[in-house]
């Protein structure tokens, strides 16, 4: 069953900006697959990715395939100046590269933690996303969130805890549209899904909470918040889970 909690009272406007909204997330029970896309909007070999992932989100809508597209900026100064580009998220692609041996490059897409491949490889990515989500994953995040103005406070239990963990919380833009006017993507209109607009990392706990803050220009957009647990060592990816968040006059309705 899906939850939501939407709070109405009179004055509506006035406690919609005031109350927080909160909701809990399903604990998924089956195996799952993460795919991370590492992509820019400067990059020509980019595209046929992101429409990789446009597709996947169709495709597997509903079921525990958690999607995250993180444009890096090493191709900002090529021509075009990705609007979602984060150095932070170039960082974390070149750690990949060191757990992996090799050099990054775009589109890359690694699923789980531990394969990567170039990112338009449709054929490859599916028959690994089936496999893992065949596979009966060895724990489990159970998650929930609460939100109040710009703020977002995302709690999550474990079921098995280790000290070997890290806990990643991504806040997304479900869906976005580029019209590119330079560099070598110049006149293309790209279409994205699950934009990772904010990424924190922190040290795995039994239970804790992740503060995220909601950036102006999101206001208005579908979100979704992706949570994934990553052995800190390999980066093995452990469990995931997800929540929902959509906007509703002036708050947000949050749910699993």
């Amino acid at each position: 069953m899906k939850n939501s909690c939407l709070v109405l009272c009179i004055p509506l406007m006035l406690l919609m900006a005031l109350l927080p909204v909160r909701s809990v997330g399903q604990v998924p029970m089956t195996g799952f697959a993460v795919v991370e896309l590492f992509t820019s909007e400067g990059c020509s070999s980019c595209p046929p990715a992101d429409d990789v992932l446009v597709k996947l989100n169709l495709e597997y809508a509903g079921k525990t395939l958690y999607l995250l597209s993180f444009h890096v900026d090493y191709w900002d100064n090529l021509g075009w100046k990705d609007p979602f580009s984060n150095s932070a998220f170039t960082q974390r692609q070149q750690r990949y590269g060191q757990l992996f041996g090799a050099s990054i490059y775009t589109p890359q897409a690694i699923v789980n933690g531990q394969k990567e491949l170039i990112g338009s490889q449709s054929g490859t990515l599916h028959n690994l996303i089936n496999a893992n989500i065949r596979r009966v994953p060895d724990n489990s995040i159970a998650c929930s969130a609460s939100f109040k103005n710009r703020e977002l406070n995302v709690n999550y239990q474990l079921e098995n805890f280790s000290d070997k963990e890290l806990i990643n919380v991504a806040l997304v833009q479900e869906r976005a549209v580029s019209r590119v006017a330079a560099g070598e993507n110049k006149g293309t209109t790209i279409s994205h899904v699950n934009v990772v607009r904010v990424f924190k990392t922190v040290k795995g706990e039994r239970s804790g909470s992740v503060q995220l803050t909601i950036p102006d220009d999101m206001r208005g957009s579908n979100l979704r918040i992706i949570l994934y647990v990553q052995d800190k060592n390999t980066w093995q990816i452990k469990c995931a889970n997800t929540l929902l968040i959509k906007p509703v006059m002036k708050t947000y309705i949050i749910k699993s």
